[in-house]
C-alpha cells in the first residue's frame, strides 16, 4: 500500500527556534530571527504571538515563566475572552482591547446561527476582514504603543487562533522593525501548519451541521493565502504612500521613535 506524505505538514524541525513546545496552546511563536532591510535581525525572546491561552497546563506555565514575558495583549472581544479566559500570572500584565468591533462567535453553532459561516465562504472574506480592522483601530494603536515601551517587553499578543488579528498585529510590528513584506508573509503563512489540529477539530464539528461539500469549501476558505496579506500592504501604500508615513500617522511612530524601537528589538548579525 502506498501512502502519499505531505512534506512539512506536521514536521516543525524548520521552526524549532520559533515554535515553542506548549502542550495546551497552539501556534505559540517567537518573532525573533527575521532579517531586516538594514542587515540586522529581530532579537529572540522579546516579541511573541499565539492562539488562545486558556488551555495552558502547569508545564506550560513553567515554560511561559522561563520566557520572561511581561505583557499579554489579547485582541479578542469580551465574550470570547470570558468564554476562554487568559491565565493571570504573577508579574504579567494582562491587556485586552478587541481588534474587531463585532463579537466573534465562540462556537460553531453560534457561527451558523449568526450567518458568520456564510460570510466566511465569500472569496474575499479574509481580505475584507483585514482591511476593515487595518486602519484607525484603537487595538493596534495600543499594541504599538505598548511594544514601543521597552519596559513592556517581552510582549505576547494573541487572539483565538493567533492567525488573523494576530497576523495583522505581527505584520505591523515587523514592518516597524524593517522586516520585508515577503518575510512577513512567510511568517503569516506558518499558521496554516501550526493550526492543523484546530482546523481538523473544526472540520469534524462541521460534519454534524454541514454537507461534505460545504465543509470542504469552508476549510478551503479558512486557508491563509499570501494574497490576503499582500492586499493589506497594497492598501497601506495606496492610503499612505509609504510604510514610514503609515507608522507615523497611525501610531505616532516618527523616525526617532522607530529608530529607538529598532535599537531595542534588533541585533547585528
Amino acid at each position: 500500500m502506498s501512502m502519499s506524505i505531505q512534506p512539512n505538514s506536521n514536521d516543525f524541525t524548520d521552526l524549532a527556534d520559533r515554535l515553542l513546545p506548549f502542550e495546551g496552546v497552539l501556534n505559540f511563536r517567537d518573532l525573533g530571527g527575521y532579517p531586516t532591510e538594514d542587515g540586522r535581525r529581530v532579537k529572540y525572546g522579546l516579541l511573541f504571538r499565539a492562539a488562545e491561552l486558556t488551555g495552558m497546563t502547569d508545564k506550560d506555565k513553567e515554560l511561559f515563566r522561563s520566557l520572561g514575558i511581561k505583557t499579554i495583549f489579547d485582541y479578542r472581544g469580551a465574550q470570547e475572552a470570558k468564554a476562554k479566559p487568559d491565565p493571570v500570572l504573577p508579574g504579567v500584565t494582562n491587556m485586552n482591547l478587541p481588534a474587531i468591533a463585532d463579537e466573534v462567535p465562540t462556537d460553531l453553532r453560534e457561527m451558523l446561527q449568526s450567518g458568520h459561516l456564510t460570510n466566511m465562504l465569500s472569496a474575499d472574506f479574509l481580505s475584507k476582514m483585514y482591511l476593515d480592522m487595518a486602519f484607525g483601530n484603537p487595538s493596534f494603536k495600543r499594541l504599538m504603543e505598548t511594544a514601543m515601551n521597552p519596559d513592556n517587553l517581552g510582549l505576547l499578543h494573541h487572539c483565538a487562533g493567533g492567525r488573523d488579528r494576530t497576523g495583522v498585529g505581527s505584520a505591523y510590528i515587523l514592518l516597524a522593525l524593517g522586516v520585508s513584506g515577503e518575510t512577513i508573509i512567510e511568517d503569516y503563512l506558518i499558521s496554516n501548519r501550526t493550526l492543523a489540529p484546530m482546523n481538523a477539530a473544526m472540520k469534524a464539528q462541521m460534519a454534524a451541521y454541514l454537507s461534505a461539500e460545504q465543509t470542504e469549501r469552508l476549510i478551503a476558505a479558512l486557508e491563509l493565502r499570501r494574497e490576503t496579506m499582500a492586499a493589506l500592504f497594497s492598501a497601506i501604500d495606496e492610503r499612505y504612500g509609504s510604510v514610514e508615513a503609515f507608522l507615523e500617522q497611525e501610531f505616532g511612530m516618527d523616525a526617532e521613535k522607530r529608530k529607538r524601537f529598532q535599537d531595542v528589538c534588533l541585533e547585528t548579525v
